[in-house]
């Protein structure tokens, strides 16, 4: 079995042959997207109460759904906000939840339970859960006609839009933003109402007991049956206006006609609209299902759009603002050209090290492992994406290992005279063990990686998933494959010595006169060995702490944020502003804004949570390229918050990781909501004084001017009315009463009774509405004889967080800064006792600091059992505790070497940086246990003969040096590559793993040179390993 290969060597063609067929048949089908997919653990649940205060919605909506919602295991955070007629309720799934499904359900049937004992005037509850995920693409209607925009054109064309685009093969899910619901509104004449006596409840009732939708009965003859309903649906317009709602005296009917205007559009006031360059838009958004290749699916996707749009009438206009597989293609073509760059340099150092011959059969195996890994993936349902890549450019030079080694000793045997089969027989027998030893070592390394859980691992898991495929991968291939073609390929050496020449002579000698100098002073080499991981450990003391960098995008989004009172009308008027500063800047190629809600998550780290937000908006700006973009935003920061000193501006570049509000968060807790402002006030206080805070906001900022209608009971009885009465006439004349439906086609529209828009635009005319009940016969009261009016604040709105009242600040600093000093700022006040909290009263940080908190707590969950199994590993490689205890203290030394070379670096401390040393340390310790297992077989160095062990620690030196090289140059792309990722990642693994020789070649024989001169213990015998694995020379 050892030589199968090297016997049939038409079997190993074959076997090439299928792997370049399955991995380049798996690359071409495989599914690709630009990121990592985070699972669906976020939901919102919204219910509506026209009217209701803060206070109210807290009572009588939010706080039932939250007391049950409490009670699902399930959910690990829960937040909520009551304002403005608007429930919302904000819960997130722990990260072990894995069957999210089963839990949504769990949650639809408490919102069944509780629905019946909410307000009968509220709406349904609705949860939603499908908009954690980005859109795969965004189109645009945008409005282009010299008339004024008429969003019930731009409404229909989107429906029909999205119809077409819920038909295209592949699609998920689809969805309009930008517009409101739309509904037939009849619309009292307050005059002619009032001279006929009617409210809008009786109106309404009218148009409802004209409407007949359902079968009045059913015909049952001998030999057929016909289902029997009254004519008279309402299904149009005329229908609506001919209604008769009573008999006149002259025997006439007054009909819907002569006392109201029916007419169809928008609900009014509009609840969100979308502005693209300046022009009102409306945008569709798809996604594409899990699964399948973003290109192939994006370029029907856009043969769609094509077709639509040569059916367009004229103004309008049809553009796609947002196209995922761009930049999946240009994040692919990138990272790949990372690859053929690293491959290429790895390649050069093994001709150098290794001579053409082995470096010509290591370079082969180096795009068949790669080959092998795409079949492997693809079975295990992985897509191609980002995280993947990168996982193969990490096992870039991890994966040539084990093919030196073999060449290496194939080679060694050929030089002494072995034949072909035998040197081949040999060196696999006598590998197999340290090659799977060292193979799991680094893939239990990278295995807390994959076992992470939450959004934190499904977004970084693939690289550690790629890395594992790829270095077992290579092992398979190393014993088989490569050990073949090294037995078929590789000629003995001609020289008498069976030592190849170098052109590294001079460095080889001065090399072992340092191995000699290190030995004679082994306490002495200990206490050098360690200066360098100590230096790390403290720099890393000294560096800025990061979560995740900004994405590499050319995108980056600004926020606009108004007094809570302000109208949706408003709140364009300002965007408009700031589009036009905006547009002063040379740079921006597009602007697309969302008014009254977020913009549509057309990256995965976006939170759409800003439903019914009037006063907010928010903008996708693009620019030309990636270049400057912290200085770009950093700019447009400044010149947006001059332009509109009312208005609080936020501009923010887009964030790898897991979504937060804010890069900073101090959750105050406590019961009263004027002490709640208050601190939060001193907090806001204290950041805004912080050197690099733009902005600061807080859930509880002050309140909202509000028209108190003091009724006088006296007068209100004697006007044959009570006070509920009074509150649901004026809630039916300024809300309106629902009145039946029009169905057309899959769109019911609802028909609302109200008076007219004049009736409700100020406070006069609501001052002079007239109020009867239902004996006045036409005769109305003035609402001002019957009330007071008075401007009192009312909370905009009230935070909870875990069931709890709580005012949350964020904090935002400048694109490209840290929020360390912030963080910094506010522990010191707390600590100082600057900031002190009544009884009842307390805080904890959110923002980074607690998704890293959380994601480091995730990952280090299964360590333990992970370091207990690599523990085991070596200990039975050596059978010797001892050994093993010197491989672990290389392991944590090469974490502070780690740290040296990120710090030197000058990059922030984040979370892919613990990634990378995590998998550093797999890597590093490959070395020692070579040496180790060298010095352990070598009867003379295992009895503590300090010359021996310079001759055996030598003899490795070559091996050691090529692999060190090779991994280390395979990192080289990402750490030239652009953006905040992967260059500290790169950093920190490259420069540990060079600077991990130190430790390799003078920390371990020292301390194997001590640990003999202390211990008579003989060698332990083990299956013999091969002379000199790697040649004498370097």
């Amino acid at each position: 079995m050892k030589t199968v290969l090297f016997d049939h060597p038409r079997a190993l063609i074959l076997v090439i042959l299928v792997i370049l067929v399955g991995g380049i048949a798996s690359l071409l089908t495989m599914p690709q997207a630009e990121d990592p997919k985070v699972r669906d653990r976020i939901g919102t649940i919204l219910t509506a109460y026209p009217g209701a205060s803060a206070l109210r919605l807290e009572r009588l909506i939010t706080e039932p759904l939250e007391q049950r919602l409490l009670e699902v295991p399930e959910i690990d955070t829960l937040n909520s906000v009551s304002s403005g007629g608007m429930s919302s309720i904000w819960f997130e799934f722990h990260d072990h939840v894995n069957d999210t499904d089963q839990v949504f359900g769990k949650i639809r049937d408490i919102i069944e339970e509780v629905t019946p004992d909410l307000p009968v005037e509220a709406g349904p509850p609705r949860l939603r859960h499908n908009h954690v995920y980005a859109y795969t693409l965004l189109a645009a209607l945008i409005w282009e006609g010299e008339d004024a925009p008429n969003p019930l054109i731009l409404k229909r064309t989107a429906e029909e839009l999205r119809s077409q685009l819920r038909r295209v093969p592949g699609t998920e899910y689809t969805d309009i933003h930008g517009i409101g619901p739309e509904q037939i509104a009849v619309l009292l004449n307050a005059d002619r109402a009032q001279a006929h006596g009617l409210s809008e409840r009786q109106v309404a009732a009218a148009l409802s007991q004209a409407d007949t939708k359902i079968a009045a009965g059913r015909l049952y003859g001998d030999y057929t049956e016909f289902t029997l309903e009254v004519a008279g649906e309402l299904d149009t317009l005329d229908r609506i206006r001919q209604v008769p709602i009573r008999q006149g005296p002259g025997g006439g009917s007054l009909r819907i006609g002569d006392v109201a205007d029916v007419s169809r559009g928008l609900a009014t006031p509009e609840s969100e609209a979308v502005f693209i360059n300046g022009h009102r838009a409306v945008i569709v958004g798809t996604r594409l299902e899990d699964g399948l290749r973003v290109g192939a699916w994006a370029k029907t996707v856009r043969q769609t759009l094509t077709a639509f749009e040569n059916d367009l009438s004229g103004g309008v206009d049809l553009k796609v603002i947002f196209d995922q597989s761009a930049y999946t293609d240009q994040r692919f073509g990138a990272l790949v050209s990372n690859l053929a760059c690293g491959l290429a340099l790895v390649v050069v150092v093994l001709f150098f090290t290794m001579g053409w011959r082995p470096a010509l059969i290591v370079t082969a195996a180096i795009p068949l492992t790669v080959l092998a890994s795409f079949i492997f993936l693809d079975q295990f349902g992985i897509p191609i994406h980002q995280m993947t890549v990168v996982g193969l450019i990490v096992a870039l030079g991890l994966l040539v290992d084990a093919a030196i080694v073999m060449c290496d000793s194939v080679g060694q045997a050929l030089d002494e005279g072995q034949p072909a089969r035998t040197a081949v027989a040999a060196s696999v027998e006598r590998l197999w063990r340290p090659l799977l030893s060292s193979t799991l070592t680094t893939a239990l390394a990278f295995l807390p990686i994959t076992l992470l859980n939450g959004s934190a691992g499904e977004f970084v898991g693939p690289i550690a998933d790629s890395v594992i495929i790829a270095v077992l991968a290579s092992l398979i291939l190393a014993l088989t494959v490569v050990a073949a073609l090294a037995g078929l390929f590789l000629k003995p050496s001609r020289t008498t010595n069976h030592v190849r020449k170098s052109p590294f002579s001079p460095l080889a000698r001065g090399f072992d006169r340092l191995l000699a100098m290190s030995l004679s002073a082994p306490r002495l080499s200990l206490a050098a060995s360690l200066i360098v991981p100590v230096l790390g450990f403290y720099g890393i003391t000294t560096l800025p702490i990061q979560f995740f960098p900004p994405a590499d995008r050319n995108q980056f989004h600004v926020q606009l944020q108004l007094p809570p009172q302000a109208s949706l009308l408003a709140t364009q008027e300002a965007a408009m502003e700031a589009d036009r500063v905006l547009r002063e800047i040379d740079r921006v190629q597009s602007i697309e804004w969302t008014i009254g809600n977020s913009v549509p998550a057309f990256y995965y780290n976006l939170k759409m949570n800003r439903d019914g937000a009037q006063h907010f908006a928010e903008a996708i700006v693009t620019l030309d390229r990636l270049d400057d973009m912290m200085g770009v935003i950093n700019r447009t920061q400044r010149r947006l918050s001059e332009a509109l000193p009312s208005v609080q501006v936020n501009a923010m570049p887009l964030m790898q990781g897991a979504p937060s509000d804010a890069p900073f968060e101090v959750r105050l807790t406590g019961p009263d909501l004027q002490t709640l402002q208050r601190l939060g006030e001193d907090v806001r206080l204290l950041l805004s004084q912080v050197p690099g805070v733009t902005v600061t906001t807080a859930s509880l900022a002050g309140g909202v001017p509000k028209l108190w209608l003091a009724a006088d009971e006296d007068r209100v009885q004697a006007a044959g009315l009570t006070l509920s009465q009074l509150n649901g006439d004026l809630g039916d004349k300024l809300f309106g009463v629902a009145a039946g439906a029009v169905i057309e086609g899959e769109t019911s529209l609802p028909v609302v009774v109200r008076l007219d828009d004049t009736a409700r635009r100020s406070m006069d005319q609501i001052r002079t509405l007239s109020i009867s009940n239902s004996s006045s016969q036409g005769i109305g009261i003035p609402l001002s004889a019957l009330t007071e009016f008075e401007l009192r604040p009312s909370p905009a709105q009230i935070t909870h967080y875990a069931g709890e009242r709580v005012n949350t600040i964020y904090a935002f600093v400048h694109a490209g800064s840290l929020p360390g000093a912030a963080v910094s700022a506010f522990t010191e006040a707390v600590a100082e006792g600057e900031l002190s909290f009544p009884p009842g009263y307390g805080f904890e940080m959110g923002g980074d600091a607690e998704a890293r908190a959380k994601a480091v707590t995730s990952l280090m969950s299964s360590v333990g059992l992970i370091v207990v199994a690599a523990i085991a590993t070596v200990v039975l490689s050596f059978n010797s505790f001892r050994l093993a205890a010197i491989v672990f203290a290389v392991a944590a030394l090469s974490i502070g070497l780690g740290m040296f070379s990120l710090a030197m670096g000058g990059f922030p401390f984040g979370f892919v940086v613990i990634i990378a040393l995590m998998g550093l340390v797999g890597v590093a310790i490959n070395a020692s246990i070579i040496i180790l297992s060298t010095l352990q077989n070598d009867p003379p160095s295992a009895a503590g003969d300090p010359d021996a062990i310079r001759r055996a620690v030598y003899g490795t030196a070559r091996h050691i040096t090529s692999t060190t090289l090779t991994t280390s140059i395979g990192f080289v792309p990402l750490l030239l590559s652009t953006g905040g990722l992967w260059p500290p990642f790169s950093a920190t693994i490259a420069g540990g793993i060079l600077l991990s020789t130190i430790v390799s070649f003078f920390f371990v024989p020292a301390c194997f040179l001590l640990l003999r001169r202390k211990t008579s213990e003989k060698p332990i015998s083990l299956p013999p390993r091969p002379k000199g694995l790697i040649r004498a020379d370097l």
